[in-house]
């Protein structure tokens, strides 16, 4: 039987499910449902379960429990592409989801090791310290840690809300960062002194006031006039776009997309992208596509950027890259040196190449992989396209914060293009979408995002979205983009300003209690 009695013992198992349940209600935060109280109330009833006294065991266990239910709830598209794309069956596909989400969800016993040292502080200052300050460190970790899955950041939530201000100060670590202090202000709120809960709603009212003056505050500037820009969506079948039976068609399908009869507003744009890999061959094999691409690019008088493959004549090592198309380059000598090419610098494991490839080569006869001897990029991060430097990215190299503020400022406006049809149907390419828009808030720049089947937009430098289109339907995105100069400030200190924060307010409350400093 469920008592008052079962809730606070700190053995229970009913603990166990409560944890769980958050950490699933978490993901409900996010997009596509975008249903922000479970920002608030997981992490609450998170923090409010971290408050019992109990062993460092029993600590990491719920840590876990929480992180496998995040997971599970948020990222389980991944069966999507494992099963229905990369020819797994149902049962491997499910499998490898959940050695995934165990995997990730052992990422989160970091917040249940380091809340083990601070059991013995006040209720107060943990809630409204301590806790949040662990949160950031452990999404900072989980960034970056085995090549990092930076999916699933609290702040990504709060992209329509007065917080998003900080985003540009602070990046997305700050704004989650800001969440969870909330989170444990409720908790202290309901459970606290009368004098804990003023303080708590005081910090409230302080970070909401912050929020609405830095959202007064204009970051950068136009930096030109603004550019008519247009994103091809193909909405070509996954099923069939590695095929070279179906080569020509899927071509075909953007082709179709640049007749001036039916889209005019792709001839009268100064940048037409084409999404990643939209050529699913390797760039020296697509000439007769090149070639008249270029021929059009200049009639046009119009930049063009081509996702496919690229590959490096010296070492024959394969790029997931995007080629500029157009005005004076010459797309012979950009296949054969390298100019005018973009390619990925943070590949995806187990999908672009296959890590401890000498133990787990077996995997290629489970998942069917177009390529997987992907190389990663070590030359530059921006491309000049439509008179204008430009911060490209692929895939969900954008879910990187601090990498992708690596040419800036220099670069005006950011690119990416992705194909998020590997998970077709799933909350994958909401989710996307939204880490974009952070991105774009953080550098204050446009960001042009061209995809296969959707989310394709134009996002302005305030991380709004300006233009956009249906998932999952074949059309062109057109609309005016301006290029933006000048910095924000996490633009110059990345991460670290904020990181260096949580240890500090970590350290001095756990160092100072002791040592009776505070």
């Amino acid at each position: 039987m469920l008592s008052f009695r079962n809730v606070c013992d700190p053995l229970s198992k009913f603990n166990y499910l409560l944890a769980l349940l958050a950490g699933a209600s978490m993901a409900l935060a996010f997009a596509p449902l975008e249903w922000r109280v479970f920002a608030w109330l997981a992490p609450a009833v998170f923090f409010w379960l971290n408050l019992k006294p109990m062993p460092l065991k029993q600590r990491l266990r719920l840590s876990w429990v929480f992180g496998v239910g995040l997971f599970a709830g948020g990222a389980h598209w991944i069966y999507v592409s494992i099963h229905f794309f990369g020819g797994a069956n149902a049962l491997i596909a499910a499998l490898m989801v959940a050695i995934f989400v165990v995997i990730m969800a052992l990422l989160l016993m970091v917040f249940g090791w380091l809340a083990s040292y601070t059991a013995h502080l006040p209720v107060a200052l943990r809630l409204l310290v301590v806790f949040p300050a662990i949160w950031v460190l452990t999404e900072w970790f989980r960034g970056w840690f085995l090549t990092g899955f930076p999916w699933l950041q609290l702040g990504s939530t709060q992209i329509d809300t007065w917080l998003a201000a900080y985003a540009p100060v602070t990046g997305v670590l700050g704004v989650s960062w800001l969440v969870a202090l909330g989170a444990g202000a409720a908790v202290l709120v309901l459970m606290g002194t009368l004098r804990e809960r003023v303080m708590a709603l005081v910090l409230v009212g302080v970070t909401v006031a912050g929020g609405f003056g830095l959202g007064q505050i204009r970051w950068t500037q136009p930096a030109g006039e603004p550019l008519f820009v247009s994103m091809l969506q193909g909405n070509v079948d996954q099923l069939t776009k590695w095929s070279q039976e179906f080569r020509n068609e899927n071509i075909q399908a953007y082709l179709d997309l640049m007749d001036g009869d039916k889209y005019p507003n792709v001839e009268a744009s100064h940048l037409v992208i084409w999404p990643e890999t939209a050529l699913a061959d390797f760039f020296p094999q697509s000439l007769d596509v090149m070639l008249p691409l270029q021929a059009w690019a200049r009639e046009a008088k119009a930049d063009v950027l081509v996702g496919g493959f690229h590959v490096n004549r010296d070492t024959e090592a394969v790029y997931n890259a995007v080629m500029a198309v157009g005005g004076e380059r010459d797309v012979e000598k950009s296949i054969n040196t390298g100019e005018n090419v973009y390619a990925k610098r943070h590949l995806v494991p187990f999908s672009e190449y296959i890590p401890f490839l000498k133990y787990l080569d077996f995997l290629k006869s489970i998942i069917k992989l177009p390529f997987d001897n992907v190389t990663a990029w070590d030359g530059g991060t921006n491309l000049t396209v439509a008179g204008q430097p430009m911060r490209i990215s692929v895939c969900y190299e954008d879910a990187y914060a601090e990498e992708m503020i690596a040419g800036l400022p220099a670069a005006t406006m950011l690119v990416n293009v992705s194909n998020d049809g590997w998970f077709t149907g799933s909350i994958e390419p909401a989710q996307h979408a939204e880490i974009a828009r952070m991105r774009a808030l953080e550098t204050g720049r446009y960001l042009l995002r061209a995809t296969n089947n959707g989310v394709s937009a134009i996002i302005d430098d305030k991380g709004k979205v300006t233009a956009t289109a249906a998932p999952q339907i074949a059309t062109v995105i057109s609309g005016y983009a301006t290029p933006m100069q000048g910095e924000t400030l996490y633009m110059r200190v990345g991460n670290w300003l904020v990181i260096s924060l949580m240890l500090v307010l970590f350290g001095v409350s756990l160092l100072g209690w002791r040592g009776k400093f505070l």
